[in-house]
């Protein structure tokens, strides 16, 4: 691993809401916290959001899920 190394190229993108905004991310997102210059306490939380069911690369009926479309873009299929 080049411990992400080889996204360093890619353009930075800063997610910040207010309290109670969700973020849904796909599962290879490269992300890292920031130093918080605030004055008041920040409170995160990563609550799992789990697929229905396994990821599958190979589906006979092509019924293939966001993700997995996603997954098999990024791979050149």
């Amino acid at each position: 691993s080049d411990g992400f190394a080889g996204s360093a190229h890619r353009l930075e993108q800063l997610a910040t809401g207010p309290a109670g905004k969700v973020y849904l991310c796909h599962p290879f997102l490269v992300h890292s916290a920031y130093k918080d210059y605030g004055k008041q306490p920040r409170f995160i939380a990563q609550p799992p959001l789990l697929p229905r069911g396994p990821i599958s690369l190979e589906r006979s009926d092509n019924s293939y899920s966001p993700v997995e479309k996603t997954i098999l873009r990024a791979l050149g299929r």
